[in-house]
């Protein structure tokens, strides 16, 4: 069977060679996926036994959140829209709950966003550079995104 030239499905050709501009519309993806301004437009739900409602323009700042965070490596982040402080699953891509802190800690997350507050007219950070994004070292105190999110939900 070797010498009749057919080759099984898993051995097929790989198709032709990429050119110039597939390449280079690859770099671009790439840079765009490092850069966090790769936009999936895939949406961010919230789960059915979350207990919080969010807007759809809310869940729409949250979907380009998501795609940042996914592109930092986070899997479990604290998100904080408009006052609330929200755990998002990212891989999911859905809204888990609301963030409460137990003795002042927060755990289970290994990010944190600050989508700004429409309410105040503060800028939304998605939408601009200064989004705040983080991804916590080994001392969560050197995090001071994260740091300054736990002091506002404890209230200190």
């Amino acid at each position: 069977m070797l010498g009749s030239g057919v080759r099984p499905d898993s051995m097929r050709a790989a198709g032709p060679p990429a050119t110039g501009a597939t390449q280079a519309a690859f770099a671009d993806l790439l840079r765009q996926a490092r850069d966090g301004t790769l936009a999936s437009t895939a949406p961010v739900t919230v789960a059915g036994d979350a207990e919080v409602s969010c807007t759809d323009e809310q869940l729409a700042r949250l979907s380009l959140g998501a795609d940042k965070l996914e592109a930092a490596g986070v899997r479990t982040a604290m998100v904080s829209i408009d006052g609330q402080r929200l755990i998002l699953d990212v891989h999911a891509r859905s809204i888990v709950g609301a963030a409460s802190a137990e003795n002042g800690v927060i755990a289970g997350i290994d990010g944190a966003m600050d989508l700004g507050d429409f309410r105040t007219g503060e800028p939304v950070g998605v939408q601009t550079a200064g989004a705040t994004t983080a991804r916590p070292p080994a001392g969560l105190a050197q995090n001071q995104s994260l740091v300054r999110l736990l002091a506002d939900l404890s209230g200190a």
